[in-house]
């Protein structure tokens, strides 16, 4: 239990945290608050992320190398879902993981055979760029440093007969309209991230 409060009804706020591994590679953080009435009944007011998160809200264990070649395997198994290949993808790069030509090109290869959930993840970055004024921040760039990182590393000039370039302006433009300097970011933002990745830095100034 990481926080315990009375609302102005005089309910009875409870907020728990949890690591919960989604790989042997890779963990997140989750949070639960439950709300008691006064009467006595409690219920579930919130499930997810940490909102605000005040650390890293994901962790990653193993090598680089390990986590290229356990998302490789996902990517090729499209019972796996896309989510959790990119933000393994997304680990290697933070823990300094470089994929070889051959690694690379397989990737570029199987991630081309999932456009369409590829678009759809776009999507949902979008969705969350929307609303990262507030508690979707952490979404917005961590769905778009995971799909950066898939363009640059993976993809190159390959993205674009995939996704259409607009809708990756699109997403961005939201961004910087609605992501400043949200209190209490930097604490969450992950350590390794590309200085090309800008909107992480735009979470934490203000």
């Amino acid at each position: 239990m990481v926080s315990d409060s009375v609302d102005s009804d005089g309910s009875r706020v409870l907020t728990f945290h949890r690591v919960a591994a989604d790989t042997e590679l890779a963990a997140v953080t989750l949070s639960a608050r439950v709300r008691v009435e006064t009467d006595g009944a409690a219920h579930l007011d919130n499930y997810g992320w940490p909102a605000p998160p005040t650390e890293p809200v994901h962790t990653f264990s193993g090598s680089g190398h390990e986590l290229i070649f356990q998302a490789a395997s996902d990517l090729a198994d499209e019972h796996v879902p896309l989510d959790r290949a990119l933000l393994l993808l997304w680990g290697a790069t933070l823990r300094g993981g470089t994929p070889s030509p051959d690694e690379r090109l397989r990737i570029a290869e199987l991630a081309a055979d999932r456009t369409g959930e590829i678009n759809a993840y776009l999507g949902q970055a979008d969705t969350y760029a929307l609303m990262s004024e507030g508690e979707g921040w952490y979404g917005a760039c961590l769905y778009r440093s995971a799909l950066e990182n898939l363009f640059e590393i993976y993809l190159g000039s390959l993205t674009f007969t995939l996704l259409d370039a607009e809708d990756i302006d699109d997403t961005d433009e939201e961004i910087r309209t609605n992501l400043s300097g949200v209190l209490g970011a930097g604490t969450a933002v992950p350590e390794g991230v590309p200085v090309s990745h800008w909107w992480w830095e735009m979470a934490t100034k203000g």
